[in-house]
């Protein structure tokens, strides 16, 4: 899945925005025969790509695929700290899914990572990450997610996915 999800990631910057709101940095992007997925890129190459594997209930996640390596690689994914911060409010902490150099915000297992971030994702206009991937060492990133709202809704109803409450 690992592969897959930075191939698609990859892609999706790759072929550019298709239909990209004025405002807005999203860019859209439709396999052939599967779900839409939206993402955006920061200047450091890292993306946030909302998207599912296959369309159904609870099948919508986040992951941020970063340029290097986050975590060193292994056969089960990591569930590390995450602090999530939009635009100047308190930063959250959180715990997401790492698997080389992505991140998944997703609710699975009891996590339901994906539902806190949506909580405030729709409505802000930055997203900040710094991400605990090893003893002493963190990763921030940056994106600017002006127009997620609609990003979001274009990506839950072609998942045929129940926007979260």
């Amino acid at each position: 899945m690992h592969k897959w999800i930075i191939g698609i990631g990859i892609a999706a910057v790759a072929a550019g925005a298709s239909a990209q709101s004025a405002g807005s940095k999203w860019a859209y992007f439709e396999p052939e025969g599967q779900p839409i997925q939206a993402g955006v890129v920061n200047a450091q190459g890292a993306q946030l790509i909302l998207k599912c594997d296959k369309p159904g209930k609870k099948s919508v996640y986040v992951v941020m695929v970063n340029p290097e390596p986050l975590v060193p690689p292994a056969r089960d994914p990591f569930i590390l700290p995450t602090e999530v911060r939009f635009d100047e409010l308190a930063p959250q902490e959180d715990r997401w899914r790492f698997i080389g150099n992505s991140a998944m915000a997703m609710n699975a297992r009891g996590q339901l990572a994906l539902d806190r971030l949506m909580d405030g994702l729709p409505s802000a206009s930055t997203l900040r990450l710094r991400m605990y991937v090893e003893r002493g060492r963190t990763i921030e990133v940056s994106f600017d997610v002006a127009g997620a709202q609609e990003a979001i809704g274009r990506v839950y109803e072609s998942c045929k996915d129940d926007l979260p409450s």
